[in-house]
């Protein structure tokens, strides 16, 4: 699912997290195949709205603008709907493009674009740390927020 206002930094690390997530960039999230069946369950047979579905899978529904939210229901109800069904996300999850850059023999690379590499993921590492500090703080001291 597409947006037109970006995830934060902040959120990001909050949803690659979510078991939910197949995959996320600031403009996009990747559902996985059990997060479609638990939606169409819930839509369907406990008659739960989008909000409530997301929230229950441990979403932020805020997170999510109206019309995100419309188009996901949409988009899961006609892929459920249709002769193929509900059916895997394509490519490859956060996991898999870890897996991937772990696996990635660099030296083979040419120089610059190894440092370039190695530098944008350092510069993420660090972001996801920060985070994980300020979640930290909030929660050891939530009389500071």
């Amino acid at each position: 699912m597409s947006k037109k206002v970006p995830f934060t930094e902040e959120q990001l690390p909050v949803l690659e997290l979510n078991p939910y997530t197949y995959s996320v960039s600031s403009n996009r999230i990747t559902f996985t195949l059990e997060f479609k069946k638990f939606f169409v369950d819930q839509i369907r047979n406990h008659r739960k709205t989008t909000p409530e579905v997301l929230k229950a899978a441990g979403y932020d529904p805020s997170w999510f603008a109206q019309g995100c939210k419309s188009s996901l229901r949409r988009r899961i109800l006609e892929e459920a709907d249709s002769e193929q069904g509900l059916r895997p996300p394509r490519g490859l999850s956060t996991e898999q493009q870890l897996a991937a850059f772990e696996a990635k023999d660099l030296s083979t690379q040419k120089t610059d674009a190894s440092i370039k590499e190695l530098q944008e993921r350092i510069v993420h590492l660090e972001k996801q740390v920060e985070f994980l500090k300020k979640i930290s703080n909030i929660v050891t001291n939530p009389k500071l927020q």
